[in-house]
């Protein structure tokens, strides 16, 4: 028989273990929960942040793509998407086909119509002009063993994370299995603040999921090329089209604007780089928009072609957005490098626009997204690079990009 002091003892001791235990147990319980949460929610994340990345990407090279579709150029949509395949996080390859789905090029010259498998997901997204024409088809296959490899690569790190949750249970345990004398409301107390503690958990986690939880831009576009199959096209239908390639661009701007900008300079005459930006501009006719470029000297010059048309493009945009019908670019040789000198003959800005245009989500229009100057700025610095802007002499609008650049004479 124990004594009543004895049973006491022993009820204390096994009170201070099986809170140790117990939080020994959940502490386990959660890094194997943790784990396959973590796999599967880091799975489904990577995987739709691709898909909005893939989206955001195919409406930042659609006018590209769209140009070398009326040119039948299968050569430039190759190393367009060439370089987007190899640019790309898990992105294993990605086919273009016309609008009668006859395979046009691939990033990896397979040459033929690409039959995915178990490996890939596939995201299928159509090529549509700005009339909403539907000039053909872009399949991303992205790679799911790189996905997974990706998250496997980051278990260490979580397992190491339970790891000090377990030794941080344990602790607990012991300091809790110490307090077993304290007051019941005192208990109470620390219940109810962690419930309080997971309750905002529960409350920043709801927002994260809203605020990815955006209507998918691609399923949008797939409803409203089964109606017009269907021979419904009306202005409600013109409308979503319209908004939807809106969104689009706006995302499109959004990841150019935060996307840290790679520049690659490289070497070419001043002459070069005007005939580069006459044929960007050629699209631009279409669209009443005439772009003059002089250059009244000729010089080897360092640049990055394609960030510097990327500026002209925008500021093209702008143009027509402002009523412009004529742009004339003047490239020439200044103290620093290179002066590109934009103007058109569109509304311009009020002198009270002149020092915000350039910051980003501001804008003069009604539904623009004030990114477009922005995304102009980021570019220009990428490049160490001033950009300024006045109204015209007479009317519009004029701007000034000055580009560091190693200028020699020609031999």
């Amino acid at each position: 028989m124990h004594s009543p002091s004895e049973k006491a003892e022993r009820l204390v001791k096994r009170l201070k273990r099986r809170p140790i235990l117990l939080i020994g147990f959940l502490a386990i319980t959660a890094v194997m929960v943790n784990i396959v949460l973590f796999v599967y929610i880091q799975y489904i994340a990577e995987v739709r942040s691709t898909k909005h990345f893939l989206e955001a990407q195919q409406k930042i090279i659609s006018s590209d793509v769209i140009k070398y579709l009326d040119d039948d150029n299968s050569f430039g949509i190759f190393t367009l998407i060439t370089r987007l395949t190899s640019a790309v996080p898990h992105l294993d390859n990605i086919a273009v086909y016309n609008s009668k789905g006859l395979y046009m090029a691939d990033g990896r010259v397979e040459r033929d119509t690409i039959t995915p498998d178990s490996s890939n997901i596939v995201f299928r997204m159509p090529i549509v002009d700005a009339a909403g024409e539907h000039l053909g088809t872009m399949e991303f296959f992205v790679s799911r063993t790189s996905i997974v490899a990706g998250i496997v690569k980051n278990i260490s790190a979580l397992a190491l994370l339970n790891l000090l949750i377990i030794v941080a249970g344990l602790l607990t345990g012991v300091y809790l299995s110490q307090r077993m004398t304290k007051p019941i409301a005192d208990f109470s107390k620390l219940q109810e603040e962690n419930k309080q503690k997971h309750e905002t958990r529960m409350e920043n986690l709801t927002f994260g999921l809203a605020q990815e939880l955006a209507e998918p831009i691609e399923e949008i576009n797939r409803l409203t090329d089964t109606l017009e199959r269907q021979g419904v096209r009306n202005q409600e239908i013109m409308s979503i089209r319209s908004e939807t390639f809106k969104l689009a661009e706006r995302i499109g701007e959004f990841v150019e604007y935060s996307m840290p900008v790679k520049v690659a300079i490289s070497e070419m005459t001043l002459s070069e780089l005007a005939d580069f930006i006459r044929a960007k501009s050629a699209r631009y006719i279409r669209k009443n928009l005439i772009t003059a470029v002089h250059c009244p000297e000729d010089v080897s010059v360092s640049i990055d072609k394609t960030k510097f048309g990327k500026i002209i493009a925008i500021l093209q945009t702008n143009s027509l957005d402002a009523g412009a019908k004529n742009a004339v670019i003047t490239l020439s040789v200044v103290k620093k490098g290179i002066e590109a000198v934009y103007e058109d003959d569109g509304t311009g800005f009020g002198d009270a626009d002149m020092d915000k245009l350039f910051l980003p989500y501001y804008t003069t229009k009604s539904d623009g997204s004030g990114l477009g100057l922005a995304v102009c700025a980021v570019l220009a610095e990428a490049m160490g690079a001033e950009i300024s802007a006045s109204n015209g002499d007479t009317a519009g609008v004029k701007f000034r990009i000055v580009i560091p650049s190693e200028v020699k004479e020609l031999t």
